[in-house]
Order: C-alpha cells, then sequence, then structure tokens
C-alpha cells in the first residue's frame, strides 16, 4: 500500500511533523505527532528509505558496525531539533552502545531506556506496574485514558 513517504516540518504548528504518503489512490499528506517506523531492515542502512534519507539529510552517523550511532538513551546522534528527539533500537543500532539491542529483552530494555529518556523530557509520565495497571483498568472499562 505504502510506495514511499516524504517528511517535512509542518509550517503551520508547531510539534508537528508533516508526511507525505504515495499510496494506490495517489499522494496523501497528514499531519502527525511522530513517527514510527516498523518496516524492517536491509542489510545496510543507506538501502533502508527513510533511514538513508536520515543520513542524506541529518547529522546522523554510523557507528562501527556502519548501523545508526546512538546514544545511551538509544537517541540518534546528530539529529536533535529542539524540543525534538529522535530514537532508534534493535538492528539499526547493532554495534552500539547495548550489544544485545537486537535480541528480544534487549528490544524491550531499549524501549524502557526511551520510555525513561522521554519522561525526564517532561514527554510523558513515568512508565511502572501500578501506573500500567490502573491505565489497563481504564481501558478495560472503556474510560479515557
Amino acid at each position: 500500500m505504502n510506495s514511499g513517504a516524504r517528511f517535512f516540518e509542518s509550517p503551520h504548528r508547531a510539534g508537528t511533523v508533516r508526511v507525505e504518503l504515495k499510496t494506490e489512490q495517489g499522494e496523501q499528506q497528514v499531519t502527525v505527532v511522530g513517527v514510527i517506523d516498523c518496516t524492517g531492515l536491509e542489510a545496510d542502512i543507506a538501502e533502508h528509505r527513510v533511514l538513508a534519507d536520515l543520513l542524506e539529510h541529518s547529522n546522523a552517523g554510523r557507528n562501527p558496525l556502519v548501523r545508526l550511532d546512538v546514544d545511551r538513551t538509544f537517541e540518534v546522534r546528530g539529529t536533535r531539533s529542539e524540543p525534538g528527539r529522535m530514537y532508534a533500537s534493535g538492528t539499526a543500532t547493532l554495534g552500539g552502545y547495548f550489544p544485545g539491542v537486537d535480541t528480544f529483552l534487549g528490544l524491550q530494555i531499549a524501549a524502557q531506556e526511551i520510555a525513561d529518556d522521554l519522561t525526564r523530557q517532561r514527554f510523558c509520565k513515568r512508565l511502572g506496574p501500578l501506573r500500567s495497571t490502573s491505565q489497563w483498568w481504564k481501558w478495560a472499562r472503556g474510560k479515557r485514558i
């Protein structure tokens, strides 16, 4: 369905990203607060449509195994645009700070590190068992989370 996407900043609202999608019905533009790319990974990140664009048009760099260079919180180095942050984990960052990032447990640890960093940035509240349980009960009862 999606054969490509172009990203550009929205000129009318801070904190959003304008995305242009090429679909079977033609080009469509939407405004979003974030983009999550879960399309998989080619062996060379330069072959991946989104990551190649990131490498070409930002200060993102490569780590010693020529994957994305991330710091301890999995923020992609060289891509910060206040107040925005870009995070990456999984095989796209293999060879960086955390050696097990491409394992199931490693992905969980990376997700927790990213969530903790977002909490420090005051983007969201801290995750924890009590909060998660209360949020689940709200969801189960059809209440707004």
